[in-house]
């Protein structure tokens, strides 16, 4: 077998875990009761726990490759804290849109972020080129297709809006992280966002009182415990990959994950998904690889850090 193909297989465990991270979220917020603000306060602060031994080592010098002049360097704490803030509201926004759409829905919708990324740009003065507004298109339309009930009815429900909104702040999540990620040390840059997010959030569930009480946390916890094997299957399998991989290949395989979320959604918890909203599933999947079809060169660096910053919110 050879190291791509090995990287292959090891992209589509990983999308197999972020697919069934979306039912078991959804079990959590509706079946168990945990609020789903509370629940991403104790999602990150698990992250937290598991990352804060790499970061009390650090990773050391960057490479040579990657090290800026003295004074382009910034702090990672800063840093940490001015992007964290867009990975608590995506996360919080994402848990709180499984209470109100299905698995399958928000999984798929969540994947939209590849087509807006891009878009961004334009507040940075650069003009997307015609790969994103062909991708633009087709995410639009599948969107419409997928927004249901009725046929083509084009209207979003509050939870597939508010998974969209999540979409949009896991974007400006990766535009920021581009400013920083070779400039700081990734891994204290990471530990500090989410434990930002954690506190955000147990701080939005205290004052709404919405703290879980015993039964409901413990009946809660193997999901939440669920989380810190996709964020550490995210950073590891990624940059396993990544070594055999093109950086769009590796984002384009991502974009299954949606696939997996609306088939375990139909597995584990008697979802549906009619013919219509499959075919905008599979217009969103087809606009988030159009999107990423870009020149080798650029398909190297812009898709890092989208494909690195979908980990956090699992």
């Amino acid at each position: 077998m050879t190291p791509r193909t090995k990287a292959a297989l090891l992209l589509l465990l990983l999308t197999a875990i972020w697919g069934l991270s979306y039912p078991m979220t959804r079990w959590t917020v509706t079946v168990a009761g945990m609020d789903p603000v509370a629940f991403a306060g104790f999602k990150f602060l698990f992250a937290f726990l598991a990352l804060l031994p790499m970061a009390v080592r650090g990773s050391g010098p960057l490479p040579e490759t990657r090290r800026g002049e003295p004074r382009d360097r910034v702090s990672w704490l800063r840093a940490g804290l001015t992007v964290g803030f867009f990975i608590t509201f995506a996360g919080m926004l994402q848990f709180s849109s499984l209470v109100y759409t299905t698995s399958g829905k928000a999984a798929f919708i969540g994947g939209l972020y590849v087509v807006i990324v891009p878009l961004l740009a334009i507040a940075g003065g650069r003009m997307p080129g015609p790969p994103v507004w062909i991708g633009l298109v087709l995410g639009v339309s599948g969107l419409w297709l997928i927004a249901g009930p009725q046929v083509g009815s084009g209207r979003l429900n509050l939870g597939d809006g508010l998974m969209l909104l999540s979409a949009t702040f896991t974007a400006l999540h990766v535009t920021a992280t581009a400013r920083f990620a070779n400039r700081v040390d990734p891994i204290r840059f990471v530990t500090v966002q989410v434990a930002l997010a954690s506190t955000v959030s147990f701080a939005i569930a205290f004052a709404r009182g919405a703290m879980p009480d015993a039964p409901v946390f413990w009946l809660s916890l193997p999901v939440m415990l669920f989380g810190i094997v996709s964020l550490a299957g995210g950073i590891l399998i990624q940059t396993t990959a990544q070594k055999s991989m093109r950086s769009s290949e590796v984002a384009m395989m991502l974009q299954l994950q949606g696939v997996f979320g609306a088939a375990f959604g139909m597995l584990f918890l008697d979802e549906v998904m009619t013919p219509v909203m499959l075919a905008g599933a599979a217009l969103m999947v087809a606009g988030a690889i159009a999107a990423l079809s870009r020149s080798p060169r650029k398909a190297e660096t812009a898709p890092v850090p989208a494909a690195a910053a979908s980990a956090w919110g699992r």
